[in-house]
């Protein structure tokens, strides 16, 4: 069974690489990015050995082995795309719950693209002891090796196909969201961590060999820390990690074993979704279609009716679907983390040097705002993909391109524009910089206009695979379009700041000089030149949106789990 699921998982993989051009280069960069990646590992690998005492080594390799099984468990809740081709939940049509189909899947899974760079990392130890002359440690690392790549493949299958698995539509939206604040709280504190670090002059290196440590001591090291021991001459130690090591392996299957019966037995989710959401419309007596037209009547006053229809829908999306709603969050918390971040760093470095700290308030003033900007523009990104096969009302109703972006458009600017201007009226509270309110207003809109024209446009020509209704918005994707959202993205950072730098230009000039009262003129210029990049984004995304409404739907039904939203 294990060798039928490895060719059907790296069939899927080349169907999904080969799709599409786009999809093919991005691969292809991938794959060059990840073997740069290893060339400079492995020279590591070979200093640590030769130049590194002993038991630096064995901690730093424990400390490797650790965060490589938490990155397996954690990066697929991170990023929409990471590995998951073989999910159960597929399969439960055509074949039980099994011990050997468990098995089988986490075979497959370490011999993905994936699996296949980590086991040559979890190699690389027996090189770094070999160099160091510890023979019989080289030796326990390449037993060890096999270990350590089950242990990441099953505890990140519990994990990812584990998340999310509930009986209620409310009870999956609810978990995806709560776990969305605490990924984006982590990495808030985290970073926080490090400004404050630094703030303090660095991390002592015994903190850091305390942290190592701690690591390489706990089950997720053991794997990679027993060799270590052996060749600091600790032999007890070695062999009881060794074998922890391998009970945790077997601790893993079984309860990999119940996940994966649980996932395939469960609930139907189309079900779940019918039931919730006329279970909605019964508590509320119907009402929630008179919402929806609630709407649509006031907007229809401003804009034509098809667009204020689209608009009405996207409001309640974006108020109750646990997709866009970790979209608003991103766009709120990120902010703050480079406002805070930016700001220990900048008062560091001016304390560092003698300076104010004031310059730190027009870091906070300046940065986060532009980013928040960005942000919140792309949060259009992906919504014909969260439409999912319900796009298909648009086309057969005959809606124009033009209408459906300006809707979407309308929808994202009834909560974003209110949340921009409070975030910076915040700012300004904290760092008493009311003065750089209007300059920095003014850059947003042209910012902020010019993002959403990039989205009305890069969303009708490349398409990135998203999560079906009803999913986690953390749930990992099949298709590997992380690689072109990643693409997408960077180009982004590069083309909206181009475009709207006739308006941040000046600003940054006239923060320069000081000139203050130069900022209303700034902000006339930049609402004018974010709502003229909305105009022609809209133009032109809906011109390309009415000669790709066909290809857009089957790109669309095309995912896993599209087909089957009712």
């Amino acid at each position: 069974m294990a060798a039928t699921l490895i060719r059907l998982r790296w069939r899927l993989t080349l169907n999904a690489i080969t799709r599409n051009a786009w999809t093919t280069v991005a691969a292809v960069l991938g794959a060059l990015w990840g073997l740069s990646v290893l060339g400079g590992v492995i020279p590591g690998y070979v200093l640590l050995g030769a130049r590194a005492g002993t038991g630096d080594a064995a901690l730093v390799l424990g400390a490797v082995g650790a965060l490589l099984v938490l990155g397996w468990a954690l990066v697929p809740l991170l990023v929409v795309g990471v590995d998951s081709t073989l999910d159960p939940r597929a399969m439960a049509a055509w074949i039980a719950p099994s011990r050997p189909l468990a098995v089988g899947l986490a075979v497959a899974g370490a011999l993905g693209i994936p699996g296949i760079v980590t086991s040559v990392v979890v190699l690389l130890p027996a090189i770094t002891w070999m160099v160091a002359g510890h023979w019989l440690a080289a030796l326990l690392a390449l037993l060890m090796a096999p270990v350590a790549l089950a242990t990441c493949v099953l505890l990140s299958r519990i994990v990812v196909i584990g998340l999310g698995v509930s009986t209620t539509r409310r009870g999956r939206d609810a978990s995806g969201v709560i776990a969305a604040v605490l990924v984006i709280g982590g990495v808030l504190l985290i970073n926080a961590f490090n400004a404050l670090a630094n703030r303090a002059q660095g991390v002592s290196l015994e903190g850091l060999r305390a942290a190592a440590r701690a690591l390489g001591a706990s089950p997720l090291g053991w794997t990679l820390a027993a060799p270590g021991e052996l060749a600091q001459g600790r032999p007890g130690v070695a062999l009881g990690e060794a074998i922890g090591s391998v009970a945790l392996v077997a601790l893993l299957i079984p309860l990999w074993e119940r996940v994966m019966a649980r996932v395939m037995t469960g609930p139907a989710r189309s079900a779940g979704r019918a039931d919730a959401y006329a279970s909605a419309r019964a508590a509320r007596g119907g009402a929630s279609a008179v919402d929806a037209l609630a709407w649509h009547k006031r907007l229809s006053r401003l804009m034509p009716s098809p667009a204020a229809a689209v608009a009405a829908r996207c409001l309640r999306y974006w108020r109750a679907d646990p997709r866009y709603l970790t979209q608003a969050l991103g766009v709120v918390l990120v902010p703050v983390m480079l406002a805070v971040v930016g700001s220990l760093h900048a008062a560091t470095a001016a304390s560092s040097s003698g300076r104010d700290a004031s310059p730190s308030d027009v870091v906070t003033m300046a940065i986060a705002p532009a980013f928040m900007a960005i942000i919140a523009g792309w949060s259009l990104l992906n919504d014909l993909g969260y439409d999912s096969t319900a796009l298909w009302s648009h086309i057969s109703a005959g809606l124009r391109g033009r209408d459906d972006r300006l809707g979407r458009v309308v929808a994202a600017l009834l909560w974003q524009v209110p949340v921009l201007t409070g975030t910076l009226l915040a700012l300004a509270g904290w760092t008493g910089r009311w003065a750089m309110v209007p300059l920095i207003l003014g850059a947003m809109a042209a910012i902020h206009g010019t993002a959403l024209a990039w989205s009305c446009v890069v969303s009708t020509l490349v398409l990135c695979e998203v999560n079906a209704p009803g999913e986690s918005p953390l749930k990992s994707r099949t298709s590997g379009t992380i690689f072109v959202a990643g693409l997408q993205q960077a180009v982004g950072f590069l083309v909206i700041p181009l475009i709207s730098a006739p308006v941040w230009g000046p600003a940054i000039a006239v923060a320069s000089a000081g000139a203050w009262a130069w900022g209303w003129a700034v902000l006339v210029g930049g609402v004018l030149w974010g709502v003229a990049g909305v105009a022609v984004g809209v133009a032109a995304g809906g011109r390309a949106l009415d000669r790709r409404e066909v290809a857009v739907l089957a790109t669309i039904s095309s995912w896993p789990g599209h087909m089957e939203v009712r």
